[in-house]
C-alpha cells in the first residue's frame, strides 16, 4: 500500500524517586500486532514503544515447550523470513526515559521530519505523576503520600504536528458496557479531533474474548472480534478510510 504510518506501544512511566515509579500497564501486544500488518501490506512503519512492551516479529519468537517442536521450528523459520522480507521498512523507536514528555518528543520528532500518513497511538500513557522525589525514599517510611499533577494529553497535540494524517486514538476501559465504550469513544473523537477511536474492554481481553469497537465521528460504529484478525481487520479498514479522508 507504500503508506508511512506511526504505531505506539506499551506503557509510560511516572518516577516517583531515584528508584520507583508508576507505570501503566501494557505489554505492547496489540501496537505490535497492528504495525506487523502494516508492515504485511506494504507500509514503512515508525514503532514506539515503552519500556519493557513487546515490539513486531520479536513479541512472537519465544519457543513454545508445550508445542510440537517441529513445528515451532518451521513457525520461527516462517517468522524470521517475513522479519528480512520487511528489511528496513521497520524503524524502531524505544523511549529512552519512558515518561510522558519523552514520548511527547519522540511523536513530535516523527512526525515533524517523516510524511507519515496513519497514526495509531495505542500506547497507555500516564494521565498523572507525582512529585519527584529527589534520591530514594527511605525504606523504613512508615506512611507515603503521593501528590500527582494532570498530564498533558499527547494525542492532543498530534493535530499541530501534523495537521493532515489520520489519527486513530485508543480508549480502554475496564467492566463497562458496550454502550459506555461507544460513548467515550465518541466523547474522545471531539476532544482529540481523531478520526477514529478504538474502544474496548480490558475484562473481555483478559478473558480472551478482545473485542474492538471502531467509533468515527458521524459514521456507524464497527464492531470486530473476538475471533476475528483484529489487528489486520483494523489496518485494512484505517488503509481504505484514509483514501477517502479529507
Amino acid at each position: 500500500m507504500g503508506m508511512n504510518i506511526l504505531v505506539t506501544g506499551g506503557g509510560t512511566i511516572a518516577p516517583i524517586d531515584d528508584v520507583r515509579q508508576i507505570t501503566n500497564m501494557s505489554t505492547g501486544r496489540f501496537a505490535s500486532a497492528i504495525s506487523e500488518a502494516a508492515l504485511a501490506r506494504g507500509a514503512r512503519v515508525w514503532h514506539v514503544y515503552g519500556k519493557g512492551a513487546l515490539v513486531p516479529y520479536a513479541s512472537r519468537a519465544r519457543f513454545d515447550l508445550d508445542a510440537d517442536p517441529d513445528a515451532e521450528i518451521a513457525r520461527l523459520r516462517t517468522l524470521k523470513a517475513d522479519r528480512l522480507a520487511v528489511g528496513d521498512r521497520l524503524h524502531l523507536f524505544p523511549l529512552a526515559e519512558g515518561t510522558v514528555p519523552d514520548y511527547a518528543r519522540t511523536v513530535r520528532s516523527i512526525l515533524t521530519r517523516e510524511p507519515i500518513d496513519a497514526v495509531f497511538l495505542a500506547m497507555a500513557v500516564s494521565d498523572f505523576a507525582p512529585e519527584i522525589n529527589p534520591g530514594k525514599i527511605p525504606s523504613e517510611t512508615d506512611e507515603l503520600v503521593l501528590r500527582c499533577k494532570r498530564l498533558p494529553k499527547v494525542i492532543r497535540s498530534v493535530r499541530d504536528w501534523a495537521p493532515n494524517v489520520y489519527l486513530v486514538g485508543f480508549k480502554l476501559l475496564s467492566g463497562s458496557t458496550e454502550a459506555e465504550l461507544i460513548e467515550r469513544a465518541c466523547d474522545l473523537n471531539e476532544q482529540n479531533h481523531a478520526d477514529l477511536t478504538v474502544a474496548n474492554d480490558l475484562r473481555l481481553l483478559r478473558q480472551g474474548r478482545h473485542t474492538i469497537h471502531l467509533v468515527r465521528p458521524g459514521k456507524p460504529v464497527e464492531t470486530i472480534g473476538p475471533d476475528a484478525d483484529l489487528a489486520a481487520e483494523l489496518v485494512d479498514r484505517v488503509v481504505r478510510w484514509r483514501g477517502t479522508h479529507g
